[in-house]
């Protein structure tokens, strides 16, 4: 008499599944499971001004109050670079502003930032006509972060601040490898998109299995540190060419992990993929817009600019293009004729406080006349 299909069905698994529980056993017990690469800690994350996030990978922290290139950085209750957000009143019109360290405003003070002084000038435009709306800004820029976590910021917390108006500042990290990121950071994710990254953390994958079974971080992590190493070729093509930058030369961001074996050999960084693929961001603009249109809220995108940048036409300049989505090109407010190069700027990518007033003054204008006139 033959056996019923479920018995033969559950003879044939439990010798694997006995198997597997034995190598699990086995490497909880007897091996070490450590990452052979870690990421460096970014400069605000060494100083103090971030915090893990779940959500967002980092975040900054709230209630700040620290010194970061030479200018005090304070932070509200919900970690945002400004005063505190309160009820929205009547007749007030909020903006939440989106973007990377340039939009934060590295080395320049709170209320210098084109997004505080942006609602200043049409605060005083406002007045100028006699009118009596109110105007807050929000500026939720984090250092670092690529137009994926900037997304999910507005999708996870920034849609409850009812802001009005969304700008959008994002280019720079988006085209940069996959290490640029917090100290978190392993050769696993190395080898992973930001949006890649985030889903294997949040909706499965080997990320999510590898939290609860040894054994398969243990085959994981020699799975990317074999493919990691595999990236030494010179040729591969620079994505920093298509938004009008030349090679920036970025150090090492992965540094091998003390006791890695042999194995963990430094690889070619910048040969490791952007941390936001053209197909993502074309797809973060769309769901931008989408969110904008269903929360019947503004939306103006900036197209950023950084010292030695080129005008350029690019995936984004083609979606504002298309979509007739409001936007301001920044590289000819930062990039002025008759000024030195490099006048408007710190550093290689961020704005001086005369550059970010340059940026709220027509930013105040495009809104105005796009959105307020």
């Amino acid at each position: 008499m033959s056996r019923p299909r479920w018995k033969n069905w559950l003879y044939g698994i439990l010798p694997t599944l006995a198997l597997f529980g034995l190598a699990e056993l086995f490497v909880r017990v007897a091996v070490v499971i450590e990452p052979s690469f870690e990421t460096l800690p970014l400069p605000p994350e060494s100083a103090g001004l971030f915090q893990p996030d779940d959500e967002l990978f980092w975040s900054m922290k709230p209630n700040l109050d620290l010194p970061f290139l030479g200018v005090p950085v304070l932070t509200n209750s919900l970690g945002l670079r400004s005063p505190e957000v309160l009820p929205k009143a009547a007749g007030e019109y909020r903006i939440l502003s989106l973007g990377e360290s340039s939009t934060f405003g590295s080395a320049v003070p709170g209320g210098a930032t084109y997004t505080a002084r942006s609602a200043d000038a049409l605060t005083a435009a406002e007045r100028a006509v006699g009118g009596t709306r109110s105007f807050t800004a929000i500026n939720a820029g984090v250092p670092a972060y690529s137009s994926f976590q900037s997304l999910r910021y507005l999708e996870s917390r920034g849609l409850d601040l009812e802001p009005d108006l969304l700008l959008f500042y994002h280019e720079l990290n988006d085209y940069l490898p996959s290490s640029l990121r917090d100290s978190s950071n392993t050769e696993v994710g190395a080898l992973k998109t930001d949006w890649q990254l985030w889903k294997e953390r949040h909706e499965g994958g080997l990320l999510q299995l590898a939290r609860k079974s040894a054994l398969v971080r243990v085959l994981s992590l020699q799975m990317a540190r074999r493919q990691i190493a595999s990236f030494d070729r010179e040729n591969f093509g620079n994505p920093l060419l298509e938004i009008g930058l030349p090679d920036i030369g970025l150090p090492p961001r992965l540094r091998r992990v003390e006791g890695a074996g042999t194995d963990a050999a430094a690889p070619n960084e910048a040969a490791l993929g952007q941390r936001v693929s053209e197909e993502e961001r074309r797809k973060i603009l769309e769901r931008l817009l989408a969110i904008a249109r269903r929360q019947r809220i503004d939306l103006l995108v900036i197209h950023p600019s950084y010292r030695d940048s080129r005008p350029h036409e690019c995936l984004l300049t083609s979606f504002v293009a298309r979509t007739g989505v409001a936007s301001l090109e920044a590289y000819p407010l930062l990039h002025v004729e008759g000024q030195p190069s490099g006048a408007l700027y710190r550093d290689s990518w961020h704005p001086n406080a005369v550059g970010h007033a340059r940026l709220a003054n027509a930013l105040a204008a495009e809104v105005r006349r796009r959105f307020l006139d």
